[in-house]
C-alpha cells in the first residue's frame, strides 16, 4: 500500500515529462484509456545531480519490472489498511477504484516510465477521467511537497488546475476530443504573456526544458480513419491509428491543441 502511494505521488510531479495519453477502441464502443510517463529523462537528470539514491552501483544486478496494479484488487487486498487511512485518502481511493497503474522499469536499456489508466465500457465511462488521474495523483500526504515544488516553479501557476475539461465523443463515423478551458482574468492573461516573453538566463533553461517535453495522443480505432483536422498527425499503414503531439509548452499556452475531430469511412 505504502508503495503504491508513492508512485502515484511521484505521478504527480510528472507534469513535465513526455506523456502519451491512448485510447484504444473495439468494435463494440469499449475500451482502454491510459495515460503513460516517460520518466527516462528525468530519471538521468536526477541521477547527474546525485538524487538518485538507488543507484545500480548498489545491487548486484540491472532491475526490469514490468507490472500493473489494479486498484480494486489492492483495495480488497489491503481493506484494513484502507479503512485505517484518513477520509479523504478512503475516498480519493474510492473514486478511483475502476483504475490501475502500469510500471516498466529497465536500468540495463536507462529506461523507466508509469502509466494510470481504465477500461470503459462505453465512452460515456471516459466522463470524468481528468478529474480521476488528477485524484489518484493527489493520494499520498507528500503529495503537498509536490504541490510545492510545482507552485516554486515559473509555470507553476498553469500547469496541472488550469487544463480544463477535455470530453470525449465516439459514434459509429467519428471520435473528437474537445477542452473546454475556463476563462482567465486579465492579470492571469497578462502574467502568463510575461512568463513566455521573460528573457531571463534561469528561466530560459527551464522553459528549454520543456520544448525538449511532449504531450502525444494516441488513438486506436477498429475503423479505418478517412480524415482528421491534425494536419500533421500520423496514421498507420492499416489507416485505424492516429498519432499526433505538440509541445509541452505550446500545450500549457492552450490545452486544446490537443483537440481533433476524426471522421471514419463507412
Amino acid at each position: 500500500m505504502k508503495k503504491l502511494l508513492g508512485v502515484l505521488v511521484l505521478l504527480g510531479f510528472l507534469s513535465s515529462c513526455n506523456v502519451t495519453e491512448t485510447i484504444v477502441f473495439t468494435e463494440d464502443g469499449s475500451g482502454d484509456f491510459l495515460v503513460t510517463y516517460d520518466m527516462t529523462q528525468m530519471m538521468s537528470q536526477m541521477k547527474e545531480l546525485g538524487m538518485n539514491t538507488d543507484s545500480s552501483e548498489k545491487k548486484e544486478g540491472k532491475e526490469v519490472m514490468d507490472t500493473t496494479m489494479v486498484f480494486a484488487e489492492i483495495m480488497e487486498n489491503h481493506k484494513d489498511s484502507i479503512a485505517a487511512l484518513p477520509e479523504e485518502q478512503r475516498l480519493a481511493i474510492e473514486y478511483v477504484k475502476d483504475m490501475y497503474m502500469t510500471m516498466h522499469v529497465d536500468e540495463e536499456k536507462a529506461k523507466m516510465n508509469m502509466g494510470i489508466g481504465m477500461k470503459f465500457n462505453s465512452i460515456n465511462d471516459l466522463k470524468d477521467i481528468q478529474k480521476k488521474i488528477k485524484k489518484a495523483q493527489s493520494l499520498g500526504d507528500e503529495n503537498k511537497q509536490i504541490d510545492a515544488m510545482r507552485d516554486g516553479s515559473p509555470m507553476g501557476k498553469f500547469m496541472g488546475d488550469n487544463d480544463g475539461n477535455v470530453a470525449y465523443n465516439y459514434t459509429t463515423s467519428g471520435f473528437t476530443r474537445s477542452t473546454a478551458m475556463p476563462d482567465l482574468s486579465e492579470e492571469e492573461y497578462n502574467e502568463m504573456n510575461a512568463l513566455f516573453n521573460n528573457t531571463s538566463e534561469s528561466d530560459k533553461e527551464f522553459m528549454d526544458y520543456f520544448k525538449a517535453s511532449y504531450y502525444t495522443v494516441k488513438l486506436v480505432f477498429p475503423k479505418r480513419i478517412k480524415s482528421t483536422t491534425i494536419e500533421d498527425a500520423q496514421i498507420s499503414d492499416d489507416g485505424k491509428t492516429l498519432t499526433y503531439k505538440t509541445s509541452w509548452l505550446d500545450y500549457i499556452k492552450n490545452p486544446k491543441t490537443l483537440d481533433v475531430d476524426v471522421k471514419f469511412y463507412e
